[in-house]
């Protein structure tokens, strides 16, 4: 039996070594106060005049929502954060925004459905919904009119999208997303999960109003995790006006997607809501037999029981079938073979198919005088089964090799259950927020697998890689291994946002949790039984906000870090526990109301233990002999900078623009083969550079039909190497441009074409026999939108 090794004792000694880097960071806020302040503070005739005009930019969708939120955003511009008014009524205050704010079931102050912008008011990623200004830390937020705009359907479409978020496919409809060099978690609707984004088949985006992306830890709300950051996915609810939305795509290799979403009262007193959406998507690749194909259902109800009370519940469902592809191989020596991008290794019977659903129940209730209570509750069950090949040798001169086939069964479940009450505080003439909490995790996996191999069974061998005779029934034999893991995580939060003086606030929080982790093998006659423990481990959380101007707010944070990992060495150990810290610190900026937000952030991550598969790309560790090897380092550094400009600004125009650094490093090798100095993660360019604009503008008189539109972006990055690190590619560029026609306020069409120049380039690297994958080469798109 064996258990994880004790947390050490931490030495703050860190934040005596690397203060000195950060600080400056902290300090340019107050070196560009005056160089910003007078050319941000713009006058407010030219607001109001922004404001109004925004029908001008001739959005579809844009009238639901307007008479709700109007009065948030009246007392929002009035009272900016930090700059109330003389003699304001403090309780009156706290009950208008929380009543109108946050029991809405629409939570109008953070929905983007119907907001047609890119910048949002407010983001929900830390339970309470908060400006980006008071966050002090970095964070994005992909909203629905970005999504409607770029035409994007997946989930992998949009965090490609997203700064300093790198894709990686895995080839079965899955992949996996990283920031900062590290792997990320996953919340809905703000409750943390186990399960959810990464390695796991996404819902369609149709289902989602927005992704709220925070860079870097979230150690309070989250607890064991990977120090990359969190994508919140943040589901559509149900609106208290009648709206119907459709939409159709059809593209390159068969690309085909529709969806349809209907909202609305379900009663004539309007206090129980609703939302249905359907969605289906079938597609050809660019390589044959590619083919994926899905359908998603989705629905909502609000129970408004009286003006402090909202009951939400939401049931999901998907059921999908894809053709698994494990990518493409490179010579022995790394170097790439210059294989056609229609290329398809593999046998072509290769499939998977992950049907699963989704049940999520929302309690929130005003307690008077600011406070709030919420409870939620999530389940999802996934059933997933593939049968493929893997190409486990090859000569590249006769372009010969051989395979080993895998079966592959994972039935997945998850449990989430957050629980929380925040509020205000008046004390010394100064308002102060408090929030504390509970949550708990729930997963339980059943995987098994079994294989034919190529050492035993020599028709594998001597094999076309391209058009190979792979008999499917070499897999019709049992299982070989068959494990049940449950895997329980428990813990209790607080945070408080303290403020020192009007412009300065400190946050404070902390967290104390506890995982349990057991495997047993359930095939007779192989007892593999494991079992793991980490109790009431401390996690804190400081930062410090400072908001100079109404325009401007600078920062500072440091984040403790804990995490179980689940991989197993070629010594056949489970790897130790990742431990570490960050420091960030940054400056914000926002204008025209909130129409346009700036960001810059400086971070440094230090990690002990973190994992990365070993060079030689072996997959036969862990319990089962069929699990990738990895290989623990002893210490090391990530560290870089972030920023983004976001929003409108001018009148028709959004861009989104991120560009990102990260230098990651193995500053101390304890139980790695690397050298002391390398790069450590694969996949991970050390420059990223993103950015999208479309401009709208009207041909005639109307304001709101007859509108041309017209968009473009960029995505370029630096070199990259894979998880073999000889297998290597440059840096590339892809560019996109796109063309639209909005007949009327509710009917918008466009085409878009994608990788512009035709580039050929490698959208995730592996080892020399597999997990290349080469991105989509120029495709076109059509699209049309309604609404009514």
């Amino acid at each position: 039996m064996n258990f994880l090794e004790p947390p050490r004792r931490r030495s703050y000694a860190f934040l005596r070594r690397n203060i000195g880097w950060l600080f400056p960071c902290f300090c340019l806020g107050a070196i560009s106060t005056a160089a910003f302040s007078e050319t941000a503070s713009f006058p407010q005739e030219n607001m109001e005049s922004e404001r109004s005009d925004d029908s001008m930019s001739g959005r579809h969708h844009r009238h639901h929502h307007e008479d709700r939120d109007h009065h948030a955003d009246s007392y929002h511009d009035e009272h900016p954060h930090g700059h109330h008014h003389g003699h304001q009524d403090r309780g009156s205050e706290d009950e208008l925004s929380i009543r109108d704010l946050i029991v809405e079931a629409d939570r109008p102050k953070a929905t983007t459905d119907g907001s047609n912008s890119y910048a949002v008011k407010g983001v929900t990623i830390g339970k309470r919904i908060q400006r980006l200004e008071d966050i002090p830390q970095s964070v994005s937020v992909m909203t629905k009119q970005q999504m409607l705009d770029q035409n994007l359907n997946t989930v992998n479409e949009a965090l490609n999208q997203v700064p300093g978020v790198t894709v990686n496919n895995y080839g079965d409809g899955t992949s996996g997303f990283m920031s900062r060099g590290y792997s990320m978690n996953t919340q809905f609707d703000s409750i943390p999960s186990f399960g959810g984004t990464s390695f796991a088949q996404q819902f369609d985006l149709s289902i989602y109003d927005r992704m709220e992306i925070l860079r870097g830890p979230d150690g309070i709300f989250q607890g064991g995790g990977s120090p990359g950051g969190v994508i919140n996915m943040v589901h559509k609810r149900p609106l208290n006006k009648f709206h119907v939305e459709t939409g159709g795509s059809v593209g390159a290799w068969n690309n085909l997607h529709g969806y349809f979403d209907v909202t609305g009262p379900l009663n004539k007193a309007g206090t129980i809501n609703g939302r249905i959406v359907m969605a289906g998507t079938s597609q050809d690749y660019y390589y044959k037999p590619g083919h994926d194909q899905r359908w998603t259902g989705y629905g909502a109800i609000d129970f408004h029981f009286d003006d402090k009370t909202t009951l939400t519940l939401t049931a999901a469902g998907q059921k999908n079938k894809t053709t698994r592809f494990m990518g493409l191989p490179r010579a022995s020596n790394g170097s790439d073979l210059n294989l056609p991008v229609s290329s398809y290794v593999g046998a072509s019977w290769n499939k998977s198919q992950s049907p699963m659903y989704e049940l999520s129940a929302d309690f929130e209730r005003h307690l008077g005088k600011g406070w709030q209570v919420r409870l939620a509750g999530r389940h999802r069950y996934t059933n997933s089964s593939q049968e493929y090949s893997l190409l486990s040798k090859l000569d590249p001169q006769t372009m010969k090799g051989s395979f080993n086939l895998t079966k592959a069964i994972d039935k997945e479940r998850y449990d989430d259950v957050d629980l929380y009450v925040t509020g205000p505080v008046h004390l010394f003439n100064r308002k102060h927020i408090f929030l504390v909490g509970a949550n708990y995790s729930y997963n339980l996996e059943r995987d098994g697998s079994g294989s034919a191999t190529y050492s035993k069974n020599p028709q594998l061998t001597n094999q076309d890689i391209f058009n190979p005779v792979l008999p499917q029934n070499l897999l019709s034999g049992d299982l070989t291994s068959y494990y049940r893991e449950p895997f329980v995580q428990k813990g209790l939060y607080a945070s408080a946002q303290i403020e020192v003086i009007k412009p300065v606030q400190i946050l404070l929080g902390g967290r104390l949790s506890s995982y349990t982790y057991k495997l047993k093998n359930l095939i007779a006659g192989t007892p593999t039984k494991i079992q793991q423990h980490v109790g009431n481990h401390l996690t804190p959380y400081a930062g410090v906000v400072w908001h100079m101007t109404p325009n401007l707010t600078s920062y500072f944070s440091y984040t403790d870090i804990f995490s179980p990992q689940g991989g197993y060495t070629e010594a056949g150990t489970r790897i130790k526990p990742l431990q570490g810290q960050q420091m960030e610190a940054g400056i914000k900026g926002s204008w025209f109301r909130g129409k346009l937000h700036a960001s810059f952030a400086a971070y440094r991550i230090m990690q002990h233990n973190l994992a990365r598969a070993t060079e030689d790309g072996r997959m036969d560790c862990g319990p089962s002999q069929s699990s990738t090897c990895y290989e623990a380092a002893g210490l090391v550094r990530s560290q870089g900078f972030d920023t983004e400009i976001i929003g409108q600004p001018m009148k028709g125009l959004d861009i989104n623009f991120g560009y990102t650094y990260n230098d990651n490093r193995l500053m101390k090798a304890i139980g790695s083969t690397l050298p002391v100095g390398s790069r450590y993660t694969s996949n991970t360019p050390a420059h990223l550079f993103k950015l999208w604009t479309h401009y709208r503008f009207a041909l005639g008189k109307s304001s709101d039909k007859n509108i041309l539109s017209f968009g473009g972006g960029l995505n370029a990055q630096s070199s990259t190497f894979g998880t073999t690190r000889t297998v290597t590619q440059p840096g590339y560029i892809i560019g996109s441009a796109q063309i639209g026609y909005q007949l009327s306020p509710k009917f918008e069409i466009s085409v878009t074409v994608n990788n512009l120049s035709d580039t050929r380039y490698y959208s995730r690297l592996g080892n020399v026999n597999y997990y290349n994958y080469y991105g989509t080469p120029r495709s076109f798109m059509f699209s049309v939108h309604n609404s009514f």
